[in-house]
């Protein structure tokens, strides 16, 4: 075969292959905008009036687009974010220090992840967890003042755990 037509096909199948991957990343988009949508109708509209079982549904359609965006990249953070905050609102603490925990692996410089997982095992009843996740986080911090303050949210932890367990130890799991 001619060295310019094998050219002109490696050129044309990047350009395909290269196309496929933006239709990906638009389908992934478009996945998590869905699920923004039906987080937003939920937390927003239907649980402020108290439509239980609507917000359960649109909570239900969020977590699906979530995981289908995780599915079809999951080396993008952003879905196991919103996610994890999916489950977080409706009390799924654990299901949502699974996730964080995840995001934390494609992005270990994020803070806010740091405490968002940390947040999660502390309502789950995590306490030794959520302060580990934190110990973490403040070996990372150079700032006194983030220092101090997770310091405190440290002390806080280890008083809770230190006091007994939950009431609703772990929130509702599915």
């Amino acid at each position: 075969m001619n060295r310019n037509i094998m050219h002109i096909l490696v050129f044309f199948l990047g350009l395909v292959l290269g196309m496929g991957g933006l239709a990906g990343a638009q389908m992934v988009q478009e996945l998590e905008r869905s699920g923004l949508d039906h987080f937003g109708k939920a937390f927003y509209e239907a649980a402020p009036r108290k439509e239980h079982g609507k917000a359960e549904a649109e909570y239900r359609l969020a977590e699906e687009a979530f995981q289908k965006a995780i599915q079809s990249k999951p080396d993008w953070v952003e879905p196991y974010l919103h996610l994890g905050r999916t489950y977080f609102v409706q009390q799924k603490y654990r299901l949502a220090a699974e996730v964080y925990r995840k995001a934390l692996t494609l992005v270990p410089q994020r803070k806010e992840v740091y405490l968002q997982l940390a947040s999660a095992l502390e309502m789950a009843g995590d306490y030794e967890g959520a302060v580990s996740v934190l110990k973490d986080l403040r070996a990372q911090e150079t700032d006194e003042r983030s220092i101090s303050i997770l310091d405190d949210f440290i002390d806080r932890i280890q008083a809770r755990g230190q006091a007994g367990p939950k009431a609703q130890e772990g929130g509702k799991q599915p």
